[in-house]
Parts: C-alpha cells; sequence; structure tokens
C-alpha cells in the first residue's frame, strides 16, 4: 500500500506569555497576508504585471534584512512562505474559476482579523517540531513562543510529522499536523454493500444477500436549533463591541463547533462500522454544489419554493454528504476494500427499479418504491440495491450473485 497522510488535530495549551506570543505571530502573519494581496493588486494596477509566488518571496526576503537591521520582528522564514503561497493559491483558484466560466469567481479579498485562521510550517524542524512524549500529554516546541503543552491523540500511531497549522478558533489554539504513514492497516469484511446517502436516513445500505439498514439521521444542528436562534435574538439585541455582545458571540461560536464535533464523531463511527464488514461499498456520485444550489433566481426570473429549498439545502449540509464520502473513500483505502462511485446522471438510482429496471420519475415526497414487477421496498434502500448492481455488473431482471 502507498503511504498515506492524514490529518491529526491537537488542542493547545499555551501559558499566558506563550498566548501572547503566539497572537503577535499571529497579528505578524495576518498583516503579511494583507499586504501579500495588497502588493499583488497594487503592481498588477500600476504595470500591468502579476507577481508570482516566488518573486514575493524575494521581495519578503529583502524586508526581512530590513527589519532585521532595524531590530524588529521576524517570523520564522519557512512559515511566511507559507502565509505567501496562501495568497497564490487564491488568486490561482480566482483566474481558474474565471477561465471556467463560473458565475461566482471569488476575487481574493482582504482579511479581517476575525476571519484569518492562522498559518502553517512547512517541514518539521524548521520553526516546530513535535514532542509526542513529552509532558502528561505531549508538546510542541514553535519558534518565538516555546515548548506548548497540548492535548489529543492521533487515530493511528506511528506517523511521521510533515507539515503543521497553527489555527485560532473562538479564543483557543489548535495545531493541525499533517501526518505520514508507512501503511495503515484496517479490517476488511466480505460483503459486498450498496450505499445511499439520505436525509431522511443519514444513509441506507444492502448487501448482496438482500439485508438491508437505514441508519437514521441524528440531526445535531435542529436538536440545537432553538437555543441557536435563542443566541441569535440576543445577539441581535446586544450593543456591538460591548462584553455583553462578546459572550453571546463567542457563545455561539461555540454551540457550531460543538454540532460540527458530534457531527465529525458520528460519522468517523458510522464509516468505520461500515468498511468493517464491507468488501465492496458502492454508493452514487454526489455532486454537493449543485444539490445545494439556492432556488432564488434572478430579478427577471424569480425562483419558486425558494423557502422550502433554503430548508432542503440546511438539512442536506447538516448531514455532511462530502465529508461522510471522503471519511468513508480513505477508510475503504485503508482497508482495501473496493470503493465504486456510480454515475448519478448516467444510472439515476433513484428513479430505477433494482429488480427490472424500469425508470420511474419520482418527487422527494415519494419514500417507498412500488414497481409493476412486484418490488416493494424504501425508496433509499431500492437506490443502494440499483448501486450496488451496477458496481457488480449485474444487469436488471438478473438475480444477484451469491456473496463471496
Amino acid at each position: 500500500m502507498k503511504k498515506a497522510i492524514r490529518k491529526v488535530t491537537y488542542k493547545l495549551k499555551p501559558s499566558v506569555s506563550q498566548e501572547e506570543s503566539l497572537m503577535n505571530l499571529f497579528v505578524h502573519h495576518h498583516q503579511l497576508y494583507n499586504w501579500a494581496l495588497r502588493d499583488r493588486i497594487e503592481t498588477y494596477r500600476n504595470s500591468d504585471y502579476g507577481l508570482s509566488f516566488s518573486e514575493q518571496c524575494k521581495i519578503n526576503t529583502l524586508w526581512r534584512n530590513n527589519r532585521k537591521a532595524h531590530g524588529i520582528f521576524n517570523a520564522n522564514a519557512q512559515s511566511e512562505q507559507v502565509t505567501l503561497k496562501r495568497v497564490a493559491l487564491a488568486f490561482d483558484g480566482f483566474f481558474r474559476r474565471l477561465k471556467k466560466g463560473d458565475k461566482k469567481v471569488g476575487f481574493p479579498r482582504f482579511k479581517s482579523f476575525q476571519r484569518f485562521k492562522g498559518w502553517g510550517y512547512k517541514a518539521h524542524g524548521d520553526g516546530w517540531k513535535l514532542h509526542l512524549k513529552e509532558k502528561k500529554h505531549g508538546a510542541v516546541y514553535l519558534a518565538d513562543v516555546g515548548i506548548v503543552k497540548m492535548r489529543g491523540k492521533a487515530r493511528n500511531d506511528g506517523g511521521k510529522p510533515k507539515t503543521a497549522e497553527i489555527i485560532h478558533k473562538n479564543g483557543e489554539w489548535f495545531i493541525s499536523v499533517s501526518m505520514e504513514y508507512d501503511s495503515i492497516e484496517r479490517q476488511c469484511g466480505t460483503k459486498a454493500i450498496g450505499l445511499d446517502w439520505g436525509v431522511s436516513h443519514y444513509f441506507s445500505t444492502i448487501d448482496q444477500d438482500g439485508n438491508f439498514e437505514q441508519v437514521e439521521n441524528p440531526r445535531y444542528l435542529r436538536n440545537s436549533k432553538e437555543l441557536l436562534a435563542a443566541l441569535q435574538r440576543d445577539l441581535a439585541l446586544a450593543k456591538m463591541g460591548t462584553r455583553a455582545y462578546r459572550k453571546l458571540k463567542h457563545r455561539i461560536a461555540k454551540l457550531h463547533q460543538k454540532i460540527a464535533r458530534q457531527r465529525l464523531d458520528f460519522t468517523h463511527k458510522e464509516t468505520a462500522k461500515l468498511v468493517k464488514v464491507a468488501a465492496l461499498i458502492a454508493t452514487e456520485k454526489l455532486t454537493v454544489k449543485n444539490m445545494t444550489s439556492s432556488a432564488k433566481g434572478t430579478a427577471e426570473k424569480h425562483g419558486k419554493n425558494v423557502k422550502q429549498k433554503a430548508g432542503l439545502n440546511r438539512e442536506i449540509l447538516n448531514t455532511a454528504p462530502a465529508m461522510t464520502l471522503n471519511l468513508l473513500r480513505y477508510k475503504a483505502e485503508e482497508a482495501s476494500s473496493e470503493f465504486v462511485e456510480v454515475p448519478t446522471k448516467q444510472v439515476k438510482p433513484s428513479q430505477t427499479c433494482p429488480d427490472c429496471g424500469a425508470k420511474k420519475k419520482k418527487t422527494l415526497a415519494d419514500r417507498w418504491h412500488s414497481c409493476d414487477c412486484g418490488c416493494e421496498k424504501p425508496r433509499d434502500v431500492a437506490s443502494a440495491q440499483v448501486n450496488l448492481n451496477w458496481a457488480l455488473g449485474i444487469q436488471a431482471g438478473n438475480q444477484p450473485k451469491k456473496a463471496a
């Protein structure tokens, strides 16, 4: 198996003086990002020439030498290059979307202090070093900060640290480390399983013997909706900039963070459970961007059922389909299971009968599959079976082969 890269996030526990040093670095990289963005824009306006990443690195080296000569603070050189690279990637993405003809091209914007996430390091040992066996729960050395305590544990042991990102979120500090593993061995099952992602159920599965299961959607956002709405109402009434306003904003951010953690934990557990019993997993290829597009329309042509579509979009994003499939994909790779994505437009799983192959349009309200051939089952289960049939190369009307 080829080497695998996995991200591990640890929570930092800095002392008061270390937190001050971290904030100084945060301010430095925030200013560097906005300076690099402004320099690119002004250079293009004045000379019709776009600065490249390497040119900005050379300019920054001159600035570093000048600051050093005047005794002004310099951060780690490699970490500054990571910040400059982020500006370059923002412009690369803008030009790519422009060339593609996207409606929203998204010109790179200046980052406010609140919207800036943090900075990164390129190579382990240059500006940062992980000490997993130091202190009680491990520690990390950061240049200009010192050895900082941390909490957290990697899901897999034996990883080699490659790169790192320091993240400031809701008043807390985190380090996200990219770990390289020679191999990750995960238990693999023997079943061939078809899967259909959904909203009413988190996902539905069926194996080659016809046994199916539907996993309930925990709906973490909906469960916290009343509390979230109450906090947001209080925030709207609070005077901006006051202590009460900041406390409410922090509580809302913490609640969103809790919901995200619950969703991630649930998804990790369910996908791991599925991979443990499967040798083959077949699911439809989802395009989340298209699924959650707005129904508002334009000023000339107004959209239909805008409120209902907005509610559906919220429910779709609450189940995190892209994250679910990404976790499922890499876990299947670790277990050496086969992961098959069925072309949705070609196969149309939700409109196709798994037994006879007949196609019949259904509305979102139709949750039961009923066909003239006698096939009767939940709609999502029928879709999962269509995915499985396609992955196994089974033609409609033929009986599936027994699982090996």
